[in-house]
């Protein structure tokens, strides 16, 4: 909410700083509105109740939570957007996601009352009273590293928008679909580090190393496959993935350009995400916060100028692939590291 208060408060440099321009301010505004100074509240809660969910093994009730609001978001969109709907444009985009994200909350919020007495998962804020000092130690533990994460990707994309806005709104619009279309593999990646969290940590916690090992490399194999086989699929088809966005060819040949530089590290990224699921199933947040801050101030965004200023535009996806590669390396070291490591007492 207070999120929300300072967006609403400091909205106009705020898109000046993350790198609007007079075509496109309306629009992100308009966005804007609904998904951050209206819908910050019920965006983020969405995703702290499907974590908590998932945490007891509830996986399918935090998948269906988590895709009622995407699958209704999908419907709405057109509805909203387009001008046999309610011709809203951008701000219709942003309705679209807030009510979505409303939905998504409705469904954890009574899954935690029809559960009520068979689950830990509590949305009662009296409870908050009970917590000890060690659990919010622990809690802060994993989840300042992974908010430094988050605000530092924040950082990497305002400076990557602000490179990308002196080429102009097409290679503003490939930049963006190249980036949207990286989300998918992204999100398969972040789905299996997410999906073996809840068994990391119990198995770690009672001694199961074996196990633990097992289900580690199991959905390394899965996932490597996978993000193998989109990588091929990007690389051949990525003129017609941006055409399907938009039907420019300046669109397309800067976004084909793009997507094939992003596509080279997806074998990368997944490797690099199951470390960090590993790492915050383990309460290792100091392992956590490493990759944090080697990702975006030690390797990314140093990339990002460096590269910038000798091969401007074309450069810039070239930072996230060096990055991912750095990452992975680092993850299979620490992974083996953690493989050795002597059962807790």
């Amino acid at each position: 909410m207070l999120f929300s208060l300072l967006c609403t408060v400091f909205r106009t440099p705020l898109l000046a700083l993350l790198g609007t321009d007079a075509q496109t301010l309306d629009a992100t505004m308009g966005y804007m509105n609904w998904t951050v100074c209206c819908g910050a509240l019920p965006a983020i809660l969405n995703v702290v109740q499907s974590y908590m969910v998932r945490s007891e093994g509830s996986t399918l009730h935090a998948s269906i939570g988590t895709m009622s609001g995407c699958l209704l978001n999908i419907v709405l969109d057109p509805i909203f957007i387009l001008p046999w709907g309610l011709n809203m444009g951008a701000a219709g985009a942003g309705l679209a996601t807030f009510l979505s994200n409303c939905v998504a909350c409705l469904y954890f919020l009574v899954l935690a009352r029809i559960k009520k007495g068979n689950t830990y998962v509590s949305m009662n804020p009296r409870l908050l009273r009970r917590l000890t000092g060690k659990q919010v130690r622990n809690i802060l533990g994993v989840g300042i590293p992974a908010a430094i994460q988050n605000l530092l990707n924040v950082l990497g994309s305002t400076l990557l928008n602000n490179f990308t806005a002196p080429f102009g709104a097409a290679a503003i619009a490939a930049m963006g679909i190249s980036q949207k279309l990286y989300m998918i593999p992204m999100q398969v990646s972040l789905g299996f580090s997410l999906g073996i969290m809840p068994l990391v940590s119990y198995t770690y916690a009672s001694g199961n190393r074996a196990r633990m090992k097992q289900a580690i490399v199991f959905a390394m194999r899965i996932v490597v496959v996978s993000m193998l086989v989109i990588t091929v699929g990007y690389c051949l088809g990525a003129p017609a993935m941006i055409r399907a966005f938009m039907d420019s060819e300046e669109i397309i040949g800067y976004g084909s350009r793009f997507l094939r530089v992003m596509s080279l590290g997806f074998v990368f990224l997944c490797t690099d995400f199951l470390a960090v699921g590993v790492f915050q199933a383990l309460g290792m947040g100091r392992n956590a916060l490493l990759f944090a801050t080697c990702r975006k101030v030690v390797l990314e965004i140093p990339l990002l100028i460096l590269l910038n200023h000798f091969y401007p535009l074309y450069g810039l996806p070239f930072a996230q692939l060096i990055t991912e590669v750095v990452l992975s390396c680092m993850g299979i070291v620490m992974l083996r590291r953690i493989f050795r490591m002597e059962k807790p007492h």
